[in-house]
């Protein structure tokens, strides 16, 4: 196996609250301020997010009319636990991507995020690789 060290990645998790169909944020010791405290799957009728291979987005909460956080969910090598999406920020040098992986529970109770801050891939092919290699590498997909 070839050693490949990845771009650091900050891991968080969600528990699915059944009574609100919504994934909650599990306590974190050092809170990850990216990704908001509650999130919600939904199927998605933009045409731009299906062309890119995305028929469900995850999203936050509205807050000052703005989303906490959008993005479409790209299922991964025809799995249902694996999705890959991506979240921005725009700072002063412009628009700065970060990779997001998502992965679910069989029995779609708990989701873990791996976020990339600031990591992106613009190349498709290249980007699924990476993340393949990455979930191999985790040993727990």
């Amino acid at each position: 196996m070839v050693d490949f060290k990845f771009p650091e990645c900050k891991t968080v998790f969600y528990t699915l609250n059944p009574e609100t169909g919504k994934y909650q944020k599990e306590p974190e010791r050092i809170p990850f301020n990216k990704l908001p405290y509650e999130l919600k799957i939904e199927p998605t009728q933009d045409p731009k997010i299906k062309a890119n291979g995305a028929n469900e987005i995850i999203t936050g909460r509205i807050r000052n009319g703005k989303r906490e956080f959008f993005t479409g969910m790209v299922p991964l090598f025809n799995s249902t636990q694996n999705y890959l999406g991506n979240d921005y920020q725009l700072t002063a040098k412009g628009k700065k991507n970060s990779l997001v992986v998502f992965q679910f529970s069989t029995d779609n109770t708990r989701l873990k995020i791996y976020y990339f801050n600031h990591y992106y891939i613009h190349n498709r092919n290249e980007r699924l690789k990476f993340v393949s290699t990455f979930l191999n590498n985790i040993g727990d997909h």
